[in-house]
């Protein structure tokens, strides 16, 4: 990214070291960051403005994010990440149609005065019997407390988010298969997700939501005096807070350029990575919630230096990707 020349400064890693190990994974992302046009570069430049430090950097992230990343879904515009001036993180529009995997975690639900009996009694219905939720038919009673839970769900749901998504098939392509598996665990860790749990000692409940890229398409259609240009989109150092779980991936050739995520179970330089991609957000139905479980236990990268080992792993691998040895850097 060209950053500005309050910002280029903090970006490198001799003013950022002294900081510690996080600020230079922070940090770092900027400066591997190829996928963020000009246009949008500008327009964050002029938003974060002068700071002189990296404290005052990552408020004023967290602000542009809530200003136009995260924007309400009552704003008459789309999200920065599907408009024109994101157009090089762009995926191709005409990808074919296959399901989308995304973790949820519904635990603020519970606490939630108006949500949190609706949300008992979907949990206690269908927690015990997994393989209810994949049906094609449900009994009335069944179906009317889907629906219920859900549309209470979204209503609580007020930002327009750009939902970060990978493919089934990269999980197997067998959804009934999955949801046997310990999939809380399995996704939490291969989709980097570090900030789960973020209580320890307390079982984090979370919903495996599967839909299509037709709906994302359908989603984007229907809003289209929004002024989106993309459905999908590859995430970006400027799509989310600051994070030593997020590393930028290489801007190859070709229009399906995803993200990559860091696998926080592996030890070893990866030879292939899980996908991620940014979709248009739409708003759920009862038919995408295909399983709940718990995440129960910590991940591997609990320590600094641990993050740090498993980025460097991770630079190391996205370096042998064709044409990308001159990716990114391995921090010492």
């Amino acid at each position: 990214m060209n950053l500005s020349s309050s910002l280029q400064p903090l970006s490198l890693d001799a003013i950022a070291t002294p900081a510690g190990a996080i600020v230079r994974c922070v940090a770092a992302n900027f400066r591997w960051e190829h996928a963020v046009s000009d246009a949008r570069t500008t327009e964050y430049n002029a938003y974060v403005g002068n700071v002189a430090t990296h404290k005052d950097w990552k408020a004023e992230h967290k602000s542009y994010l809530g200003s136009c990343v995260h924007v309400p879904k009552d704003l008459p515009r789309s999200s920065e990440c599907f408009m024109a001036a994101n157009g090089l993180a762009h995926l191709n529009e005409q990808l074919d149609n296959t399901f989308l995997l995304r973790l949820e975690s519904i635990g603020p639900l519970f606490d939630h005065p108006l949500v949190s009996a609706i949300a008992t009694d979907f949990w206690q219905r269908f927690f015990n019997s997994p393989k209810d939720l994949l049906k094609n038919k449900f009994t009335d009673s069944d179906e009317a407390l889907r629906s219920e839970f859900v549309a209470q769900w979204n209503a609580q749901r007020t930002q327009a988010r750009p939902l970060f998504t990978t493919f089934l098939n990269d999980f197997g392509g067998n959804l009934e298969a999955l949801v046997k598996t310990d999939w809380p665990h399995t996704l939490r860790d291969r989709l980097g997700l570090t900030h789960w749990p973020s209580t320890a000692g307390k079982p984090l409940p979370v919903a495996l939501m599967c839909y299509t890229v037709d709906e994302v398409r359908d989603a984007r259609s229907m809003a289209a005096k929004k002024g989106a240009t993309a459905s999908f989109t590859r995430p970006t150092v400027l799509d989310a807070e600051m994070s030593t779980a997020f590393i930028p991936a290489p801007l190859q050739s070709g229009d399906k350029s995803y993200g990559y995520t860091l696998d926080l179970a592996s030890t070893e330089v990866p030879e292939t990575f899980t996908p991620e991609l940014l979709t248009f957000p739409i708003e759920y139905q009862p038919k995408h919630i295909k399983a709940l479980g718990f995440i129960t236990r910590g991940h591997a990268l609990q320590e600094d230096a641990a993050v740090f080992a498993a980025r460097n792993r991770h630079v190391q691998g996205l370096r042998r990707l064709p044409g990308c040895d001159d990716f990114g850097e391995v921090l010492t």
